[in-house]
């Protein structure tokens, strides 16, 4: 950094191709995109991004998802190699919460998948909120199918209103989808279905596919359709039809105080894998009693 301060500004369509390539080529990232890829975030979302310049050369970036009721997620950071971590990220995290007032955003979330990144979080003051696991199923027996008056069928873009529904009811904030997430999430999903009695959707699912291995991405019912079968007819439905397609493994996270979807998965013969993931978070609120 000697002879040049960092500037921090707003992302622009103009700089795209440069937080691209640094995403690429640096070993100092963070990403956590779901359903999207970089490029396709950057153009489609709404959150905040921001830039740090080291005179023309780009230093470091950090991406803010839209906030759902005021919360928010870090989906992107990425640093350039050689260069000092703790002053970039700092720098951006405060161009970035300069403007949270005015884009709603009261709580940041964080899924720790870089390993060099906790102690610069920590230094901002983002704590451990909770642990992401991993489950996995190999051909494990499953329970007898559930006896529930509703059927399966694909999900369609038609259903998108209904499903950030049963989001709302069924999730906190920072869990929620946009539409035009499900939009992406039934594009690329190698498996989408909802569970539907009398016309009404009342939960469902979409799983990805690698080869012989699949993923359950998401699995929701509306809450007063809890405990009463949906989740495992969903869940039946997909295994078995992952079975069809000779996908010899599947593999699902939940929250480790989520104990009500680890019961369910354990029943269908999923067991932790081992793989966890501290979720991080920082309340605004703390910053502003200060």
């Amino acid at each position: 950094m000697l002879g040049t301060r960092l500037h921090i500004a707003p992302y622009e369509r103009q700089h795209r191709r440069a937080l691209l390539d640094l995403s690429f080529s640096s070993h100092w990232t963070h990403k956590h995109l779901d359903w999207h890829s970089t490029g396709q975030w950057l153009d489609n979302e709404r959150g905040l991004v921001f830039l740090a310049w080291h005179g023309a050369e780009l230093a470091g970036y950090i991406g803010l998802s839209q906030p759902i009721a005021g919360c928010s997620w870090i989906r992107l950071l990425g640093i350039s190699d050689g260069r000092m971590p703790g002053q970039i990220i700092g720098e951006l995290w405060r161009g970035a919460q300069a403007r949270f007032p005015d884009a709603g955003i009261r709580s940041v979330a964080m899924l720790m998948i870089a390993n060099w990144l906790p102690t610069y979080m920590g230094q901002l003051a983002f704590h451990v909120s909770d642990e992401i696991i991993t489950m996995s199923h190999i051909g494990s027996r499953q329970p007898t199918a559930p006896t529930v008056a509703a059927s399966i069928r694909p999900a369609g873009f038609g259903d998108i209103a209904r499903l950030c529904e049963i989001d709302r009811l069924a999730f906190s904030p920072h869990w929620r989808m946009f539409p035009n997430d499900f939009q992406q999430a039934l594009r690329i999903a190698a498996a989408a279905t909802v569970a539907v009695r009398d016309g009404e959707v009342l939960g469902y699912q979409f799983s990805t596919r690698n080869d012989d291995a699949g993923h359950l991405a998401r699995l929701a019912v509306d809450p007063a359709w809890q405990r009463r079968g949906i989740g495992s007819l969903l869940l039946r439905h997909l295994l078995d039809g992952l079975q069809t397609m000779r996908v010899e493994s599947m593999t699902l996270n939940t929250q480790a105080s989520n104990r009500p979807s680890q019961r369910l998965y354990q029943r269908f013969g999923f067991f932790r894998n081992g793989y966890d993931l501290e979720l991080w978070r920082k309340s605004m609120a703390a910053d502003s009693a200060e």
